[in-house]
């Protein structure tokens, strides 16, 4: 029974629902973000320690779907016309939230004595985020209508973009 296979890829998929609602929950219950919980839970039983959920295409597949499903779910919830409103201070919240980082990883990179090149790599990497993810703690924490919210949000959106920019350009 490979990886890609039926009842493989369902038991991969029920373990990965189990740990993540299981850490998801303890992440709650000392107040942290469930999918601070959910993202252990992939880190503990993906191939990094247990190996219990392997990587498939299969598995890749419902991780996409998943994705998109919670981005679409954002995406509902979002008034395009209050992050225009806050686009100013969204734009300002991605050029530090990605100008810092980048400068961060690129000086401590050359610090360790490495390239330029790979400097810039490094720093590069560091500018890229996750608006899922942010959207998620947001929504969770029922910031998503509030202006600061949308701040934030707007400045994802913003530095997923400037971050891809300069992924490609590096």
């Amino acid at each position: 029974m490979g990886p890609d296979s039926g009842p493989a890829v369902l038991l991969a998929f029920a373990a990965a629902l189990l740990g993540a609602k299981v850490l998801g929950e303890l992440a709650e219950r000392i107040g942290q973000p469930s999918v601070l919980g959910e993202l252990l839970a992939g880190v503990v039983l993906g191939p990094s320690i247990l190996g219990w959920v392997p990587v498939s295409d299969s598995l890749l597949l419902l991780a996409e779907i998943g994705v998109i499903l919670l981005l679409f779910e954002v995406g509902l919830e979002t008034d395009l016309g209050e992050l225009i409103r806050v686009g100013v201070p969204a734009l300002n919240v991605a050029v530090a939230g990605m100008a810092m980082p980048f400068a961060g990883g690129f000086f401590l990179t050359r610090a360790l004595g490495h390239s330029v090149v790979t400097s810039v790599f490094v720093g590069a990497a560091l500018t890229a985020t996750s608006i899922g993810i942010t959207a998620r703690v947001l929504s969770e924490l029922g910031a998503l209508d509030t202006r600061e919210g949308r701040i934030i949000l707007g400045a994802a959106v913003v530095d997923d973009v400037l971050g891809l920019v300069v992924l490609a350009v590096v």
